[in-house]
């Protein structure tokens, strides 16, 4: 593959391992990854990371590698093949092989040991991923220097004894009272919520077309408050993975059938009347990836009126939260009534997230602690 430079920030492959730069540093090389692909570094780079899963676009894997690109890091991630095929069956059968044998290392494991002996990282960052104790072991043998993870999802989704190791270095979790639990086993564990990319979750100068706009995956729970909108409001817009086949009808008549990432799914924020961010129950007191996408975006965003929300927003001046579908509705029709109280909510919610809530900003933390 022929390295290319361009002068502008840099663009991250999504298959994740080659990256184009505008030439910051004197001199550039070029590190040739386990499944081909290249990535472009500065020559005076200190710290080598590898992520141990596939960085699909706009994912949390994809969001750091490029951040941490920007900040002349290495990085190596896995491959996309790496991820399991989609479908029920496959899942199932997945399932049933972890079962049958619970000491087998899974893909992740096997191939991140491999790349630990090949790439020679200082850092191992998993991302809402966890590793069991034998293969921390044998990632320090082969001269990981810190094994790291931040943890994105509500922490009910940890499987097994997930974090419950000595041979983590740091912890990273976004519930204050998880971080206690932690500490209280004598664990590293720090307080880390998510973030937004200010290249990608950006403002879009879009007009703004009156919808309510809804950005993720249909589990239940999003489905019904959806489905309650859609009963109260003409023009509700759902945008991510498809419907599941038991979806309720008027869900699927809304879903756009469009998977947004990047600037696509910044201007679906930026052009929203009013964007809904609701959570399913195991989030509980914890805001999710879209809190600060939203946000970032300069898109006017409505969030379940929870405690976390005003760890990171001023509510009803930066954010605006909602406690019933009523409530919803009559934002979103305040917000086309009162556009100068709107903008100013969009325009203050935009300076907080890329003022404190970034990738870089928690990427700086993780690497100086």
């Amino acid at each position: 593959m022929a390295m290319e430079l361009a002068h502008s920030r840099p663009t991250c492959h999504p298959r994740s391992l080659w990256c184009r730069s505008d030439p910051w540093s004197a001199q550039l090389i070029r590190v040739v990854g386990l499944n081909g692909a290249s990535s472009v570094i500065g020559k005076n780079e200190t710290m080598r990371v590898l992520i141990p899963y596939p960085a699909a676009p706009d994912s949390f894997q994809d969001n750091v590698a490029y951040t941490l690109q920007k900040l002349r890091h290495e990085v190596l991630t896995a491959p996309l093949s790496l991820r399991s095929k989609s479908g029920p069956g496959s899942l199932l059968l997945e399932r049933a092989m972890l079962r049958a044998f619970p000491r087998r290392w899974n893909r992740f494991e096997r191939w991140v040991v491999k790349a630990a002996q090949e790439f020679k990282p200082q850092m191992v960052l998993c991302l809402t991923q966890s590793l069991r104790e034998e293969v921390l072991r044998a990632l320090k043998l082969a001269g990981v220097e810190r094994c790291v993870v931040w943890w994105g999802d509500p922490a009910a989704n940890i499987r097994d004894m997930g974090l419950l190791s000595d041979h983590w270095d740091a912890l990273y979790i976004k519930n204050p009272m998880v971080v206690q639990k932690l500490r209280a086993v004598g664990l590293n564990a720090h307080l880390m919520h998510e973030a937004c990319n200010p290249d990608w979750h950006l403002p879009q100068n879009k007009a703004r077309d009156g919808s309510i706009a809804i950005v993720g995956n249909c589990y239940g729970y999003r489905q019904f408050i959806s489905h309650r909108l859609i009963e109260q409001y003409d023009d509700v817009r759902i945008y991510g993975p498809a419907v599941p086949h038991w979806g309720l009808e008027s869900v699927k008549a809304s879903h756009q059938n469009k998977y947004v990432v990047k600037q696509e799914k910044s201007a679906v924020f930026d052009s929203a009347a009013l964007c809904l961010n609701s959570t399913n129950f195991t989030e509980a007191d914890n805001l999710n990836c879209r809190a600060f996408e939203i946000c970032g975006a300069g898109g006017l965003q409505a969030i379940e009126n929870k405690p976390a929300v005003a760890m990171c927003f001023e509510p009803d001046k930066e954010v605006l939260v909602y406690n019933t579908v009523e409530e919803i509705v009559e934002l979103a029709h305040r917000a086309q009534r009162d556009t100068k109280w709107a903008q100013a909510i969009r325009d203050a919610g935009h300076r907080r997230a890329h003022s404190e809530h970034t990738y870089e900003d928690r990427l700086k933390k993780i690497l100086a602690s």
